[in-house]
């Protein structure tokens, strides 16, 4: 049986580094591709970051149920399809998910099952700080995702398992531990004799 791991975190904790490393690291895991009426990113590519759909496009998916989770962020819709779930559950793959924490709130809710993983920054100040160095919103923007980060980290409680990014290779090993034994023991085969 194979494994879903939502993996949330605060803007500009590293999430999404942290999900890129752990998938390239390990065979068994499939990302999803969340769906997202946000412009595209320089950098990025549609199909692979995200599926750029416009909000019409978004609204039509969502009144037909086809989101397991979606949540409107600062004035941008994100959702999780039911199928991008399934196809990698019927490939054998274990499923990674990165998504915020009301999508892993919504996920636990349908699955249980679900092994929650929570990214935390090692303070507030240094979270405002590597958002500044990241260069991609005005410094409006950034107060107002430090001011939700803050909100954020008290959902801290309702992860399975929570991981301090303070240093990125440090925070890479913890992670990439974690998924692989979680991994082995829904995997694993007991040998009678």
């Amino acid at each position: 049986m194979s494994n879903i791991f939502i993996i949330s975190a605060p803007s500009g904790c590293g999430k999404t580094s942290l999900v890129r490393e752990l998938c390239e690291c390990y065979p068994f895991l499939s990302q999803t591709v969340s769906y997202t009426t946000r412009p595209i990113r320089s950098g990025e590519e549609n199909g692979s970051d995200y599926i750029f759909i416009s909000r019409d496009q978004f609204v039509a998916k969502k009144k037909k149920n086809e989101f397991i989770e979606s949540q409107d962020v600062y004035d941008n819709f994100y959702g999780t399809t039911y199928e991008s779930i399934n196809t990698i559950l019927i490939s054998g793959n274990d499923v990674v998910m990165e998504i915020d924490y009301k999508g892993m709130l919504a996920i636990k809710s349908k699955i249980p099952s679900a092994k929650s993983i929570y990214i935390i920054p090692p303070s507030i100040s240094e979270l405002k700080k590597r958002l500044l160095e990241r260069g991609l919103d005005s410094n409006e923007v950034i107060d107002k995702r430090v001011s939700v980060a803050e909100e954020e980290l008290t959902y801290t409680k309702f992860a399975d398992y929570i991981i301090v990014n303070d240093d990125f290779s440090l925070a890479s090993e913890s992670l990439k531990s974690l998924v692989l034994m979680l991994h082995i023991q829904n995997h694993h085969t007991i040998l009678s004799i």
